[in-house]
């Protein structure tokens, strides 16, 4: 038994699901950050709390960069500028 674990854990499409599923815990990861980041530069106010729920939707990538530019940002409406802009 412990062969076939370790032979499916070698399988192409084991590797990717595996992949993914990091993929998608640093998407995670990144949304509760930066959501935490942003509600204590601007505080909790709804513009911000509206702006919060496109995160989900936006890849890593994307999140990443966000994570650069909001030290930029001098308010809610430079990072809603910066989510239409995408």
């Amino acid at each position: 038994m412990l062969g076939l674990d370790t032979e499916l854990k070698q399988t192409r499409f084991y590797q990717e699901i595996a992949e993914e599923e990091r993929w998608e815990g640093r998407q995670e990861e990144s949304i509760v950050l930066l959501t935490r980041q942003l509600r204590r530069k601007f505080g909790i106010q709804p513009e911000l709390e509206t702006a919060l729920k496109r995160l989900p939707g936006m890849e890593l990538t994307m999140l990443e960069n966000l994570a650069e530019e909001i030290l930029d940002f001098k308010n809610v409406s430079d990072l809603q500028n910066w989510l239409d802009s995408q």
